[in-house]
């Protein structure tokens, strides 16, 4: 058995695949896997995963199909490790040599189901330290954990055991795993270093739309029906809802304010609104947004109490003159 199984999705990454995979091929980790799924690229990214695969055989698997999307990508990629324990990585980020030898040594120190690490973003211009952690698992993983995949790694067994899956033709796929796994999750342990460099290719805000809401929408339906399938709605209902609250009244509401036409941010700004009160009416009376201070705690009283387009519309122009 291999000690680790790193799965990395690629679609058309021509420009970055050779970094990601470079990063991985010089690990300090012996024993390990990378698996590399070509999800139907039509660029150039094949022949350069082959050609990493007949330099490095004895790490490189490349598998490839039609293009299926992230979603059924990784689970692919489930199906296909053979490592103790897994990781993933994006096909345009890069880690950094150490991460997974560190990773798996904590991991076996401690029989841990998860390790998680600190992460950096990266944008054209600068970049940004993401400090996640610590928590205890459960409730105080749900409420505060980063929902990436890139910077944990996870024991192939408990995965397993869990059954829990990517949902299938979904963006947002990596919430859906890990707040599913949050209720799951025994042993947990954290590296307050930070492995994985995360490049924005775009920082645009255009790019939240009327979609890509529904589609954030599927994810937490599915969300919200594992938990009541599970028997675990009454225990974690104060969790569900404040990762709703999060969600759909925080960044993605912020952004979606910002799209220029008017239907499109209308209808975008009310399918979040709408599915928030109709799951959870009293969401404003929720514990976690009571503990909040500072801005954080104004801005969901604000929200709550002005019509929400009205909001929506003074964001706009905060925004405009960079308030």
């Amino acid at each position: 058995m291999k000690k680790l199984s790193v799965i990395v999705p690629c679609y058309n990454a021509e420009k970055y695949i050779s970094k990601t995979l470079d990063s991985l091929v010089n690990q300090t980790l012996d024993n390990f896997e990378v698996i590399v799924i070509n999800d139907g690229s039509t660029d150039n990214s094949l022949n350069i995963i082959n050609s990493y695969k007949e330099k490095y055989p004895h790490i490189i698997k490349v598998h490839s199909q039609e293009n299926k999307g992230i979603a059924a990508t990784r689970n692919v990629g489930l199906d296909l490790v053979t490592g103790e324990y897994i990781g993933f990585l994006d096909s345009d980020d890069n880690a950094s040599y150490d991460m997974f030898e560190k990773m798996y040594n904590k991991a076996k120190e401690k029989d841990l189901e998860i390790v998680v690490s600190n992460f950096t973003w990266i944008y054209p211009d600068s970049e940004r330290l993401e400090k996640e952690g610590p928590y205890k698992p459960g409730k105080d993983m749900m409420i505060n954990l980063f929902a990436v995949l890139w910077n944990k790694i996870y024991k192939t067994s408990f995965i397993k055991e869990t059954g829990i899956r990517f949902p299938d033709g979904n963006r947002y796929e990596d919430a859906c795993f890990l707040y599913c796994l949050a209720s799951q999750v025994k042993k947990i342990d954290f590296i307050d270093e930070s492995f994985v460099n995360y490049v924005q290719v775009s920082t645009s805000i255009t790019h939240t739309n009327n979609d890509q809401v529904k589609n954030m929408i599927t994810v937490f339906n599915i969300i919200y029906d594992y938990y009541v399938n599970k028997g675990l709605f009454d225990e974690y209902k104060d969790e569900l809802e404040y990762i709703h609250i999060k969600f759909f009244l925080g960044n993605s509401f912020l952004r979606s304010a910002l799209i220029d036409d008017k239907e499109d941010r209308v209808n975008t700004i009310l399918l979040g609104w709408n599915l928030l009160n109709d799951k959870f009416p009293k969401w404003y009376k929720n514990k976690y947004l009571k503990s909040l201070g500072g801005l954080k705690n104004k801005y969901f009283s604000v929200v709550r109490r002005w019509n929400i387009m009205i909001f929506a519309w003074l964001y706009r122009i905060f925004n405009k003159f960079g308030v």
